[in-house]
């Protein structure tokens, strides 16, 4: 029996299948360029992560959704046919990759997420936390940013999920 699938849950099949295809590419790119030079990677190449943002916001907007949660929510709602379920265990595998890369990199550069602040999670940071400049690998007071009239798009490459 063929199972009748919506033109929402098509759009939630491709939208899935675009994000495993291309998460799969920049994953796959990201362990070749770290594999080069690992102190290379993160000053200079990390710009591969952020393509992974762009194909989750891509996907966001294919489903009609802004969060992770509403996505979850409408593949929950679609997870009894098979091709929606295929690619939700594609996706969620390929995230267990990206974390498994990510804590790599971790291990290699001996950092873990425990290591960043020495303090416990808050919901906001003071001027004077200090980050490292992915670009220029300078260690950063976030006051720097501050007071200057611009909208600052601040990305804390730690969690993807």
């Amino acid at each position: 029996m063929t199972e009748l699938i919506s033109e929402a849950e098509d759009a939630l099949i491709l939208g899935l299948a675009d994000l495993n295809t291309m998460g799969r590419i920049l994953l796959e790119n990201g362990k070749q360029e770290a594999a080069g030079s690992i102190k290379d990677f993160v000053p200079n190449k990390i710009t591969t992560l952020f393509g992974l943002m762009t194909c989750g916001a891509n996907f966001y907007k294919s489903i009609s959704v802004t969060k992770h949660s509403e996505a979850e929510d409408l593949w929950k709602k679609s997870y009894h046919h098979a091709m929606v379920r295929e690619q939700v265990d594609e996706l969620l595998q390929l995230e267990e990759e990206w974390d498994a890369f990510l804590d790599s990199i971790d291990t290699e550069l001996k950092t873990t997420d425990k290591q960043l602040t020495g303090r416990p999670t808050s919901q906001n940071l003071s001027a004077d936390t200090f980050l490292t400049d992915a670009r220029s690998g300078e260690n950063v007071a976030l006051g720097k940013y501050f007071g200057k009239g611009e909208n600052l798009l601040l990305v804390l490459i730690r969690h993807f999920g």
